[in-house]
């Protein structure tokens, strides 16, 4: 057997992938831009929907809003997610682009014969990461809009839920992040592309709008039904997710490092 068929069959083992996701796991926090990332969109999350609920309070107390209209905490999560998402993005984007700028994905990539093994175990660990951003995000945007709105008449929304639905939006848009670094292998292209289609595309026209994940992750996370209800969210964002990946996959498999 040739040194090159040795290493692949070396790289496909049980443990040669779990310590490929331990190692992709450990880049993530061995340096402190994704973790700082992740504790800003955490912190910015909670400090968008503090300061909403109080626009909302102060529309009331000026006359701007009848007294005694209900404020929606879920509409205001979604906002407050579909802000902080972008710092979630570039955290993701810390596990793969600075690694194209820097040239070290040469050396990622030797550690594993298969391109696309150490892609996809990228994307999990972004996944899980963005997960981790929302499971926090999503109790404290809701806790600090109850806090500021004291008497005032709301819907509200479990805390619990809260939590789920944060983290799977932000587990997308993370997962759709390292797809698009994969891609661009740039990290203000990458970073672009992805407040494109989850920020700029909540202002398209609804017809158009629904169709991307940013209008995705707000349903899901707000669960209003506008435009749809949180089960079509849900498939949108994976299809964004399993595109995207594809996409990169095919784009990391065919091109040099």
């Amino acid at each position: 057997m040739s040194r090159r068929n040795t290493a692949v069959a070396v790289g496909a083992t049980p443990a040669a992938l779990v310590a490929l996701v331990r190692s992709e796991w450990g880049k993530a926090w061995s340096v402190r831009a994704p973790a700082a990332c992740l504790a800003g969109a955490v912190l910015l999350a909670a400090a968008t929907a503090f300061t909403l609920a109080n626009d909302q309070v102060r529309a009331m107390q000026t006359g701007e809003l009848p007294l005694g209209t209900p404020v929606g905490v879920p509409e205001v999560l979604a906002s407050a997610v579909a802000f902080a998402q972008v710092v979630v993005v570039l955290a993701a984007l810390q596990l793969v682009t600075p690694e194209y700028a820097s040239g070290q994905i040469a050396i990622t990539f030797l550690s594993h014969p298969r391109r696309w093994v150490v892609m996809l175990t990228k994307t999990a660990v972004a996944g899980a990461l963005g997960a981790l951003a929302g499971l926090l995000s999503g109790p404290l945007c809701v806790a600090a809009t109850e806090l500021v709105l004291g008497d005032a008449p709301r819907v509200t929304v479990p805390a619990t839920e809260a939590a789920v639905v944060t983290a799977g939006a932000f587990a997308c848009a993370a997962m759709i992040a390292v797809a698009l670094g994969f891609l661009t292998r740039s990290g203000v292209a990458a970073l672009s592309t992805a407040f494109v289609l989850l920020v700029l595309t909540l202002a398209a026209p609804a017809a158009t709008g629904q169709v991307f994940p940013g209008v995705a992750g707000g349903a899901l996370v707000s669960g209003t039904g506008d435009p749809y209800t949180r089960g079509v969210a849900l498939l949108v964002l994976l299809a964004w997710v399993a595109a995207s990946v594809g996409a990169a996959v095919v784009s990391v498999e065919r091109r040099d490092a």
